[in-house]
C-alpha cells in the first residue's frame, strides 16, 4: 500500500492571519516518478531566481508575518492536464530541487480537493492554479507572486483584478478567477487579487510569455510612482 497524507482545510479565519494557510482538503502521495523533466526544472529556477531578485517572491521576517510568499506552476507536460508547482512554504530555498515540488495530478474544485505527488505540502493557491489550466488550454505557466508597486496600481494600469471581499485560496478566489478570464481573453494575463495583499498573477503559454510580461507591469509600475513623487 502506498504511504499517503490526508489533510482537511482549516477553519476560515481573516486574510491577514491566512498568508500561506491551505485551505483546501488534499491527498499527497510519495512520487512516483520524476517530478518534472530537467529543462522544466531549470526554467522554474531561472524565473524564480529572477523574481526573488524583485523581491517579488521568497520569505522575509518583515513581511506577511515571516511566512514564504509567491509560487510558479506549470504543465508537466505540453497539453497535459497535470502540472507542477512549488511546495507550500518554500520561498526561503535559494533554489528549487525534486523535494520542492508537487505534482497536481487531480482536482475537484466542487470538494476542495487535491490528489499530488510529492515530498511537501501543495502551495495554498494550488487551486487556483489548477482552475486556470482547466479554463484554458493556452495557459502552460502560471506565475503567482506578491508585489506591493504592480498591487497599487491596479487602476491606473488598467489590470483586472479580483474583489477586495475575496480571500487567497477560498472557493470564491477561484470563482472571481474564472469569471476573470472569461471576461479578459487575451493571453498572456496579468490580473491582481484585491482581497490578498500584494497578490498578483501572471499566466500564459510559455514562462517568457508570463514572465516577461510581469516584469514590464512592474518597470510600468514604477515608473508611474517615480512620477507621482517628480
Amino acid at each position: 500500500m502506498v504511504a499517503c497524507s490526508t489533510h482537511q482545510p482549516a477553519d476560515v479565519t481573516p486574510v491577514a492571519e491566512q498568508e500561506g494557510v491551505i485551505q483546501f482538503a488534499y491527498n499527497l502521495e510519495p512520487p512516483s516518478g520524476e517530478p518534472a523533466p530537467a529543462e522544466l526544472l531549470a526554467a522554474l529556477n531561472a524565473w524564480r531566481s529572477i523574481l526573488r531578485q524583485l523581491n517579488m517572491l521568497g520569505q522575509e521576517a518583515g513581511r506577511y508575518g515571516g511566512l514564504g510568499f509567491g509560487n510558479l506552476s506549470a504543465r508537466h507536460a505540453p497539453g497535459a492536464g497535470e502540472f507542477v508547482i512549488s511546495a507550500s512554504q518554500t520561498g526561503a530555498a535559494a533554489e528549487l530541487t525534486d523535494e520542492h515540488l508537487v505534482r497536481v495530478t487531480n482536482w475537484n474544485l466542487e470538494r476542495f480537493w487535491v490528489e499530488a505527488q510529492g515530498h511537501q505540502p501543495p502551495s495554498s493557491e494550488t487551486l487556483t492554479h489548477a482552475m486556470i489550466y482547466a479554463a484554458d488550454p493556452r495557459i502552460s505557466w502560471i506565475m503567482h507572486c506578491h508585489d506591493p508597486h504592480i498591487w497599487r496600481a491596479s487602476d491606473p494600469l488598467g489590470l483586472p483584478h479580483t474583489p477586495e471581499h475575496v480571500r487567497y485560496g477560498s472557493p470564491e478566489m477561484i470563482s472571481a478567477v474564472a469569471l476573470l478570464l472569461n471576461d479578459n481573453q487575451s493571453r498572456p494575463l496579468v490580473f491582481t487579487t484585491l482581497g490578498h495583499e500584494d497578490g498578483v498573477f501572471s499566466c500564459g503559454p510559455s514562462a517568457r510569455d508570463s514572465g516577461g510580461l510581469l516584469v514590464s507591469y512592474l518597470a510600468k509600475a514604477l515608473s508611474l510612482e517615480s512620477q507621482q513623487g517628480s
